[in-house]
């Protein structure tokens, strides 16, 4: 095909657009790998049920008011303890990747502790703080603030020296090195580590439901896989994906993309 026989709305920006799409196509092919062996009898429906049935029982899922409830809640506290670990992470991470001493002294330590296993703290957290929610997001918070710490720290270090020397050169105040060049700089950081946290954090959120006694979708999969309705357990998982997907490709990633292009 000639270039001049190409569509004119069919240019390189329409194919980034399709490229942003293109993590479809795998999920369909592997839905449909899942509902053809099952239906072949490759796996037994007694272990892995239809992907329909899954579909179906979590359409059922959005008319029931308790589903919606454990998924709300399981969400709320993920969000809250990354929340929380932006907070904590963020001052931190500032002090360390613009003071080499202090860089020197705490992250090791810091590195120490993150590399202690998350699930084997949980019994200890809710031995501290107690069940319920306040343990889930605390537990979240924990989890969430290691890879906030050092994808900020690495974003504050990568900050070119020149640029501090021209703040210094026009007599910048700390309040305006921050706000105009540093928290700019460390923005796609920020955002690399929130993707990050939030993909992490759900596992760690669905074991404390189960270890905290908190409500939330964790305990809803338990009692559903308890009661024999894999269906309904899977859809549990479903709901899940679609919530850490659409956060991911929809809202992180929408405002990673304008942030760099802003940048640029």
């Amino acid at each position: 095909m000639s270039a001049k026989n190409v569509p004119e709305n069919f240019g390189p920006g329409r194919l980034r657009g399709l490229n942003s799409y293109i993590w479809v196509l795998p999920l369909i092919m592997f839905f449909f790998a899942w509902e053809a062996t099952v239906r072949l009898g490759m796996l037994s429906q007694s272990k892995i049920p239809l992907f329909s049935k899954v579909v179906s029982a979590f359409l059922l899922g959005l008319t029931s008011e308790s589903f919606v409830f454990f998924v709300f809640q399981s969400f709320i506290n993920l969000t809250f303890g990354i929340l929380l670990a932006v907070l904590a992470a963020l001052p931190l991470a500032l002090f360390a990747g613009l003071k080499v001493k202090f860089d020197s002294a705490f992250t090791p330590a810091i590195m120490l502790v993150g590399a202690l296993p998350d699930l084997a703290l949980l019994p200890i957290l809710v031995m501290w703080i107690g069940p319920g929610n306040v343990a889930a997001v605390t537990m979240a918070a924990v989890c969430a603030f290691f890879p906030l710490f050092f994808t900020l720290r690495e974003g504050t270090k990568s900050i070119p020296e020149e640029f501090f020397h021209v703040s210094t050169v026009f007599r910048s105040g700390k309040i305006d090195m921050l706000h105009k060049m540093i928290f700019p700089a460390i923005l796609p950081n920020m955002i690399s580590g929130l993707r990050i946290s939030f993909d992490f954090v759900w596992e760690v959120v669905l074991a404390i439901e189960l270890i905290a006694s908190v409500s939330g979708i964790g305990t809803f999969i338990n009692s559903s896989i308890g009661s024999g309705s894999l269906e309904s357990a899977f859809a549990g998982i479903m709901a899940i994906g679609i919530i850490a997907l659409s956060v991911d490709r929809i809202v992180l990633a929408t405002l990673e993309s304008r942030i760099r292009r802003w940048q640029g």
